[in-house]
């Protein structure tokens, strides 16, 4: 809501019902679709496009010389191979080889290639603290020294290239040395030793060493190829041989270096082995003499179990008592159930399983069951007096006797082999304990000779473990392998890695734009003037009559309504007319004020444009100059400045004829400012300036006036009373919005009846970069556009 629109409420209903009425195109002016941001943001650039393009220009400049003073860095690359298994020819291979690479081992091997005392080694091997490309120099170069050479970036000045201080020849051959180095084998090393200088070695301390390696180290990157167990180690340097040349130091010596680490660790393990096996040979010497002597002090024998006599008597006797003890309890249990069963019943002594199991019990029970068959057929057949029944009965019975008298004799035999049984028992364990006794003393002896033998023994394995291990670990250093390789060794670089030219380029062109845009929006940003009809629109609530170009050339626009007629200024002075006819409905004003916010807005000109052209096209026209302090339609229409309003306000006999100057190009009546002064101001706001204005009123089709600012004078508040209508101008692209606005307020707030505003000075050709659409349309036809020239 803008804080004009309580304001507006005071303008009259007609006014409003008469805006109702008229099209949008009409009153409104060139109005575009609603913004979008990504467009909108793309226009506001557009319109700075040459700033854009000169911040982008300045960018690439300074892009272009800085790639021109940056030296050259070529990037040599060598490929090492980690993890690879060591061939097993001894079963103690598998605690030297490397066996499988996993993550964490490819990447500590990668950070071991990148180790300072690696780097002292190659800076010793290639003699890089001559070389002016990692020298430290004796004194440090001032910050502006380095920011003009690169060389806190480079180390070397562009100005003074490093060049390698090996021999050309040596340099190329690095690649070669290396390849051949690695593909020898074990044993090869002497050539690759000899082939290299031995060299003063600096102190680690030196904080000159320490420099030169931090700024090898610096241009010397490992990394892992991929998820393979391929190391890539890139070096640059300014010079291609000596890039190749520091990729193959890091690689061999690193390969040396993993040599010699087994190497010494084999060392150690023999050394270690040697003394081990001269203490095992004294323990075992030592050992096997302490138990011969304590088995003869304590006259202990071995037998054929290795135990003495009086263990395998106490075995036996032991083994005989629990078999004995087995057997009691066996014959115990059968005794035991046979007198259980004779108790109960009397014939129950027969389901004894030793008499179940007896041969005559068996034939004895057959014999008992026929003759039991027997006399139940007897039975059936006759009385139980009857001789065959009689027969049967008693053969039944002594078949009954038989089976009694052998079911006795054999529970008494249970029960002397039971006696038989715990005596035997009673024999073995009287036995038991004597000898149990008797091995009392000696079971103490065997103990602590078993405790000798086992010292004896494990003494014994352990010597024979060492001695196998010692002759496979001799020799082992001529055979030792690293457990990496190097599959690629570098080669001399044909052109640069760094810097990349084309990419700093590309993207100092791109930073160049980005910075452009951000200039050019930051600009907009600070444009707090009116650009389009619908901004000022928006702002103020009230409708934008005509919007007028801005001429160009020497033709004044008051004659240039003359020549053109119907050129697009032209148009839309006509668009200022038909918004005030059609402002009330009732009846068309006939006095208009014109007033702006501040001097400079081509207010007066456009009033003395319009005069013209309405009275070209056959319209009386009035126009009054009431700006006192800077006149300015006298300039326009070239007559003298000293009989005009002023005199016709302070002398009510001066003749109209003395004061009102008729153009005769146009037909318009002009009425000049005259000679005011401070003190003749209150005239414009007097009674007489509202007669004459009534009076020129019902004698033109139109009066116009030409005031001062409203910031400037504050006699336009009241002049803007005794008018039908005002119109307020703003110009084009110059006007702070918030001075506009408080112009506005105050003419609002006097009870000005503002039926719309006039944007003034529009360049037609800028206003295509703010707004969708052109400012006018005219006809293409130069005959048209030629009329009334």
């Amino acid at each position: 809501m803008s804080f004009l629109e309580p304001l507006h409420a005071r303008q009259s209903v007609l006014r409003r019902e008469a805006y109702e009425r008229v099209p949008v195109q009409y009153v409104g002016g060139p109005s575009g679709p609603p913004q979008q941001d990504l467009i909108d943001t793309v226009r506001r650039i557009w319109r700075h496009r040459f700033m854009v393009l000169a911040v982008t220009a300045a960018f690439a400049v300074v892009a272009f010389a800085v790639l021109w003073r940056l030296p050259s860095l070529y990037v040599g690359e060598a490929k090492v191979e980690v993890g690879v298994p060591a061939v097993q020819i001894f079963s103690t291979d598998l605690r030297f080889g490397g066996g499988d690479a996993d993550t964490e081992k490819v990447e500590n091997e990668r950070i071991a290639m990148q180790s300072p005392e690696l780097a002292r080694t190659v800076i010793e091997q290639l003699r890089l603290a001559d070389n002016p490309e990692f020298a430290v120099p004796d004194t440090k170069p001032s910050w502006w020294q380095r920011l003009l050479t690169f060389g806190g970036l480079f180390g070397a000045s562009p100005t003074q290239p490093a060049q390698p201080a090996q021999p050309a020849d040596a340099a190329s051959s690095a690649p070669a040395a290396a390849a051949a180095a690695t593909a020898a084998g074990p044993g090869q090393d002497t050539a690759l030793d000899a082939a290299v200088p031995t060299l003063p070695v600096i102190p680690p301390d030196d904080p000159k060493m320490d420099r030169i390696t931090d700024r090898l180290l610096s241009r010397v990157a490992v990394s892992v190829e991929g998820r393979s167990h391929v190391l890539d180690v890139d070096a640059e340097s300014v010079n291609s041989a000596l890039a190749a040349n520091i990729a193959n130091a890091f690689a061999t010596n690193y390969l040396r270096e993993q040599r010699g680490d087994k190497i010494k660790s084999t060392d150690r393990v023999m050394q270690y082995l040697r003394a081990r096996i001269a203490q095992l040979r004294e323990a075992v010497e030592t050992s096997e003499k302490a138990a011969a002597d304590y088995r003869r002090e304590n006259g202990l024998y071995e037998g054929m179990t290795n135990a003495n006599v009086t263990t395998q008597q106490l075995t036996e006797l032991n083994t005989q008592l629990v078999q004995a003890q087995t057997e009691k309890a066996t014959a115990d249990a059968a005794v035991q159930e046979a007198e259980a069963l004779r108790h109960n019943v009397a014939e129950s002594n027969s389901t004894v399983p030793a008499v179940l199991d007896s041969p005559l019990i068996q034939t004895l029970k057959a014999q008992q069951a026929q003759a039991a068959q027997t006399l139940a057929e007897v039975s059936a057949n006759y009385g139980p007096r009857y001789p065959a029944v009689i027969q049967a009965r008693n053969q039944v019975a002594d078949v009954s006797r038989k089976i009694n008298a052998e079911t006795a004799r054999i529970v008494e035999g249970l029960k002397r082999t039971a006696r038989t049984a715990d005596a035997r028992y009673a024999a073995l364990t009287k036995n038991f304990h004597t000898s149990e006794t008797q091995m009392g003393g000696v079971n103490e002896k065997a103990i602590r000779l078993e405790a000798l033998e086992r010292d004896a023994t494990v003494n014994q394995n352990l010597l024979e473990a060492m001695l196998a291990r010692a002759k496979e670990t001799i020799g082992r250093e001529q055979i030792e392998t690293p457990d990496a390789k190097l599959i690629t060794a570098a080669a001399p670089p044909v052109s640069p890695t760094y810097p990349p030219k084309l990419l700093i380029m590309l993207l100092s062109v791109c930073g160049g734009l980005f910075a452009g845009s951000l200039a050019a929006l930051m600009r907009e940003s600070t444009d707090h003037t009116f650009r389009r009809s619908d901004e000022i629109e928006q702002a103020t609530g009230l409708p934008v009559i005509a919007m007028v170009p801005d001429l160009k050339g020497t033709t004044q626009p008051s004659v240039h309504v003359l020549r053109k007629p119907i050129s697009g200024f032209s148009e839309s002075l006509r668009k200022i007319y038909v918004g005030l006819q059609l402002s009330e409905a009732a009846q068309p004003p006939k006095t208009v004020m014109f007033s702006s916010a501040t001097p400079g807005e081509g207010k007066s000109v456009l009033v003395a444009s319009l005069a013209r052209l309405l009275a070209r096209n056959g319209k009386r026209i009035m126009l009054i100059d009431c700006d006192w302090r800077a006149p300015t339609l006298h300039r326009v229409f070239q007559r003298s400045d000293k009989n005009g309003l002023a005199s016709l306000l302070a002398d009510e006999g001066v003749p109209l004829s003395d004061v009102i100057y008729n153009d005769p190009l146009s037909g318009v009546d002009v009425i000049v400012s005259g000679g005011w002064n401070p003190h003749s101001m209150q005239l414009l706001t007097s009674a007489r300036m509202r007669a004459v204005l009534q009076t020129f009123g019902k004698n033109y089709d139109l009066v116009i006036l030409d005031t001062p600012p409203v910031l400037v004078g504050a006699e336009v508040l009241q002049l803007s009373r005794m008018v039908d209508k005002v119109i307020y101008t703003v110009r084009w692209g110059h006007t702070r919005r918030e001075v506009a606005l408080d112009g506005l307020k105050q003419l609002l707030e006097a009870g000005a009846d503002i039926p719309g505003l006039v944007m003034s000075r529009v360049d037609a050709k800028r206003y295509r970069e703010f707004a969708y659409s052109h400012l006018n349309y005219e006809y293409a036809r130069p005959s048209l556009a030629q009329l009334g020239g």
